[in-house]
């Protein structure tokens, strides 16, 4: 049970995760007048740092945004964000199809790569885990949000990863979310996921799933707002009746949160 006294930190990979799979969570616990908080992490400008991959290629066109695409994607964000009401912060790290290793070649050059499984001298591993740390000490949340990184894409697995490894340095409850737009199933279509593979594959003790009752309509106003990234995430679909499908359960719509055993 949620109380005024609660302070939520939401941890969210990139920049329209938190509102995708916490939306709902975020306008009705601020609505109550708690504190909550969006700390997207991997939001740094467009660094490629030499010839770009064929993924920086295929997105920045698609995304159509010009040379610096994150400078739009954080103002969209900072819009979804403030719109339910939440703070946000935006930790300045770059998002896996920038990375690069020691010889300058990008470790993540395919959306293949960026569903399998991160490699062992990606500079984020240590990158999350000072920012968590900097974060868990500063905002002292009493409740966190954590992907369950569904979908396998690899700054989930990095994010959940590192947190895990550090979260017994804090007092606060842990749930994991559902990560939309993967945990529906229509994204991305060549890398299906599911829930349940989620929750047979994480090494976190969960004890069992939360339902919380969400205003639909405020999250997916919110959702809207990501403009860049709709076309993308919801390919050929109706993103308002795909999300209906997943998060109605016939007398209303829920967000589910699986709680971590301490």
């Amino acid at each position: 049970m949620l109380t005024k006294d609660d302070r939520i930190l939401i941890l969210s990979p990139h920049l329209d995760d938190a509102v995708l799979s916490c939306g709902g969570l975020m306008d009705s616990a601020v609505r109550d007048g708690i504190t909550v908080v969006a700390a997207t992490i991997f939001t740094a400008d467009t660094d490629i740092g030499g010839e770009p991959s064929p993924l920086v290629r295929e997105l920045h066109e698609w995304w159509g945004l010009g040379a610096n695409p994150y400078e739009v994607r954080r103002g969209e964000d900072i819009a979804s964000i403030s719109y339910l009401g939440a703070d946000h912060i935006h930790g300045g790290l770059s998002d896996s199809i920038y990375r690069r290793g020691p010889d300058g070649t990008s470790l993540y050059a395919t959306r293949h790569a960026v569903f399998s499984p991160p490699v062992a001298d990606d500079p984020a591993w240590d990158e999350v885990r000072a920012l968590l740390g900097q974060w868990l000490a500063g905002i002292k949340p009493t409740i966190v949000l954590c992907p369950m990184a569904v979908g396998r894409h690899l700054d989930h697995v990095v994010t959940t990863e590192t947190f895990r490894g550090i979260h017994d340095a804090s007092d606060a409850e842990v749930y994991l979310y559902e990560d939309i737009p993967y945990s529906a199933g229509f994204f991305p279509p060549n890398y299906p996921d599911n829930v349940p593979a989620a929750l047979e594959r994480t090494k976190w003790t969960i004890d069992g799933p939360v339902d919380i009752a969400v205003d639909f309509e405020r999250k997916f106003a919110a959702i809207l707002k990501y403009e860049s990234q709709i076309a993308e995430i919801f390919p050929g679909l109706d993103a308002r009746e795909e999300l209906r499908k997943y998060m109605g359960d016939g007398s209303g719509y829920r967000e589910r949160y699986w709680r971590i055993r301490r």
